[in-house]
């Protein structure tokens, strides 16, 4: 893929992000802004207590219920297979997440972006420190296909380990 194509497919996932942020701040007749200090962030898996992914819901859009959210792993976490009702994006901020589907594998690095439609049948490695913005059309839901992440997932950042 050459540098132009990548450049565009980043363009469109800002802007993508900007219009899942703007939206319900549009509706709404204000604008929504946040720095890291200002979110309220909440363990992903309180069981798992530091260990735990934390995230920070940044926006829902009330007539959708499109959930904006960011997510940040303290250490490399397994996510077990699982879909969600309609689409999801993940803009990578630091780190990587490792997609599977299929037996395909889809590494998508700090910076990259990775767009999955709903009932998207997957599962993701996630190494320490990675961070993440994800848009999930139809808000922050997960359908399980075997359970969700436990301890035994914790410290299992790639395929395989």
């Amino acid at each position: 893929m050459g540098l132009k194509h990548q450049t565009a497919r980043l363009l469109t996932a800002v802007g993508m992000l900007a219009n899942a942020l703007l939206q319900p701040a549009l509706a709404a007749e204000e604008i929504v802004f946040k720095n890291r200090q200002d979110m309220t962030w909440e363990k992903m898996l309180p069981e798992l207590g530091a260990d735990s992914p934390v995230y920070a819901i940044l926006g829902v859009d009330p007539d959708t219920n499109a959930t904006t959210l960011m997510i940040e792993f303290p250490v490399a976490m397994h996510i077990p297979k699982h879909t969600h009702e309609k689409s999801e994006t993940h803009i990578i901020l630091g780190g990587a997440h490792i997609f599977e589907h299929g037996g395909r594998h889809f590494d998508v690095k700090e910076h990259g972006y990775i767009y999955m439609p709903g009932k998207f049948e997957h599962e993701a490695w996630v190494p320490a420190g990675s961070k993440a913005v994800i848009i999930l059309e139809d808000g922050w839901k997960v359908d399980w296909l075997d359970g969700g992440p436990t301890a035994k997932d914790v410290g299992k950042g790639t395929p395989g380990r």
